[in-house]
């Protein structure tokens, strides 16, 4: 910690201080005092620890985590924001005295604005990174793509909110999750909370979202108790447990100089920084970026997101808040959602995007069922996800077929399955729960126990000392490798046979050098053959270090799921072969 550490120390054991402690609730202090913020204090590390106590919650974050790195994978490049993602949002404020409504309205409204400054990087204050920038070379100041709105028309029933009016509410709320309010990011402004503020790592829009000490909301003079008090009157605390929500850590992550906080753009940090530091200021062999909104800064010097945070937040609005964007079209006038339509079809026609529909399971063996359904309009990919009946936890598949054959099940046991679309917009939710039921155990271990024949062909370019594979089942264990080949012809093939079991299979080709099998130094190439010599996968060898397919097979049939491989560089240096004899 730095050297103003031990005043602050001072300042806490004087004050009794109590941030992040088990009193995160209303209940944590009566109205009639006033909790003094001698520093900024966040508690979403002992909300989340709460949190994931529930079982149900612990499941639905583990989902959401996969959703998110599905879509931070495909995501190569920035483009220029044209086309804003438009976020509906509410705010609540509870156990207001004496509550002014028009102005609690007009501090929202500023709030607002704030947020849309600081988070697509227009606020005024974003000129101080010209002259700190160079402290830190490749870091860029972040500008997200997406617009936080206050709702104003179709609210939920029972709020006095009428159309027209903006989703604001006084002391009709209390807590952390309304779940009425689904579809919105949510903001409960209260005072004395104990910490300036708290929110979910990464929130589901379920009716959850992000609470702020009502000395820390707006800008301003305020409205009565709701006061933002400086140095914290800027209303950057919202823009950063507003980060948390859209899945942004503290800079310093959790494990300072060991850890990080997962963006590749900002500096490691051994903890977090008070008040307004001198730039540049140093930690963990590196410029601190004490002007992140993720820090600890005072608002007045705290001013930027990287670009890397502004990727991460985008990529966890698509991937697990299509829920909130596919509602602006009903909740904000004028809302068409801004970027986060589908598509249409000729003539008009709208084409709808949906929950796989005919979905139903065969009972293949005593360890295996086929799950069907019908291909949906622009649908990217479907996800099943499954478990034993009574149980709690759920195995999750992926693929961009309709159909999924699951292995390694249990003989004579019943089995509950959902499934959703990944959509241009993002997740569905899943369809009604149904169950199905493998086939009883026979005697003798059969059903399920024959093995699938398929055939590797691999084409050797000049050099197959480089070249090497491994073919892996779905559980992550390797059932098959070979390589690298020193010993075999340059130009040669290479037959590998697989006797496998019924299931989900990934063959790895790798290429020691990074110039694939073709086309520089030879013609090579991958095929995969079915046990009647039909080809049903292949792969050109024109890649980098790596190239993998993803098959099926199930009683000798077999599906090609998916293709990826590593692109091949471009800078490599002239291989020269060694023909001479020894």
């Amino acid at each position: 910690m730095r050297q103003n550490w031990l005043f602050f120390a001072l300042i806490l054991i004087t004050l009794g201080f109590t941030a992040c402690q088990d009193e995160l609730s209303q209940e944590q202090a009566s109205q009639s005092e006033t909790v003094v913020h001698d520093h900024r204090t966040c508690g979403h590390d002992h909300h989340m620890t709460k949190l994931m106590q529930n079982e149900e919650y612990r499941l639905m974050r583990e989902e959401m985590l996969l959703n998110f790195e599905e879509e931070k994978s495909k995501v190569e490049t920035r483009a220029l924001c044209s086309d804003p993602v438009v976020i509906p949002v509410a705010v609540h404020f509870q156990s207001i005295s004496n509550p002014n409504a028009s102005c609690l309205i007009s501090l929202a409204q500023s709030q607002i604005q704030v947020l849309n400054d600081d988070f697509q990087g227009k606020n005024s204050d974003i000129s101080k990174w010209q002259n700190a920038a160079s402290n830190f070379p490749g870091v860029s100041n972040g500008e997200t793509c997406i617009k936080f709105v206050l709702a104003d028309k179709g609210h939920p029933n029972g709020y006095g909110l009428g159309d027209g009016d903006l989703a604001v509410t006084i002391n009709k709320t209390s807590g952390d999750q309304v779940n009425q309010w689904a579809g919105y990011i949510n903001f409960f402004v209260r005072p004395n909370t104990g910490v300036l503020g708290y929110s979910p790592l990464g929130g589901a829009g379920n009716g959850d979202g992000v609470v702020i000490d009502a000395a820390a909301f707006g800008t301003g003079n305020g409205c009565g108790t709701v006061s933002p008090d400086s140095p914290y009157n800027l209303g950057r605390t919202l823009t950063h447990e507003l980060g948390h929500f859209l899945n942004l850590d503290h800079i310093w992550g959790s494990a300072g100089c060991g850890g990080g906080d997962a963006v590749n753009d900002t500096p490691n940090q051994d903890d977090e920084n008070y008040g307004c530091p001198n730039i540049p200021i140093a930690s963990c062999g590196s410029n601190d970026l004490s002007m992140n909104y993720m820090d600890y800064t005072n608002d007045a010097c705290m001013y930027m997101f990287s670009a890397g945070q502004s990727t991460r937040m985008e990529n966890w609005v698509s991937s697990n808040l299509a829920n909130v964007t596919s509602n602006a079209s009903s909740v904000i006038s004028g809302s068409t959602g801004g970027g986060t339509g589908g598509g249409t079809g000729g003539g008009g026609t709208t084409v709808v995007c949906a929950k796989p529909t005919g979905v139903s399971a065969t009972s293949l063996s005593e360890t295996s069922v086929k799950i069907t359904w019908e291909a949906q309009p622009e649908a990217i990919k479907y996800r099943i996800r499954y478990r034993k009946q009574g149980t709690t936890s759920w195995s999750f598949k992926t693929m961009v077929t309709t159909s999924k054959t699951l292995t390694a099940l249990q003989a004579n046991t019943t089995y509950e399955y959902q499934v959703r679309t990944r959509c241009p917009q993002g997740w569905t939710g899943y369809t009604t729960k149904k169950t199905v039921k493998t086939q009883a155990a026979t005697e003798g271990g059969g059903g399920g126990s024959t093995l699938n024949t398929i055939t590797l062909k691999l084409k050797f370019d000049d050099y197959p000392e480089e070249t090497s594979f491994e073919l892996e089942n779905e559980q992550g264990q390797i059932v098959a490798s070979g390589g690298p080949y020193g010993s075999a012809n340059p130009g040669s093939i290479k037959t590998a046979v697989f006797n496998i079991p019924d299931g989900f299979y990934t063959l790895y080709v790798d290429d020691a050098y990074g110039d694939g099998i073709c086309c520089d130094y030879g013609n090579g190439y991958i095929k995969l053959k079915d046990i009647n010599n039909t080809t049903f996968a292949s792969d050109n060898g024109n890649f980098g270090y790596w190239t993998y397919l993803d098959f099926e097979v199930y009683d000798n049939v077999a599906t090609f799921i998916n293709l990826k491989k590593d692109e091949k560089a471009t800078n490599l240096m002239t291989k020269t072969k060694d023909t001479s004899s020894n």
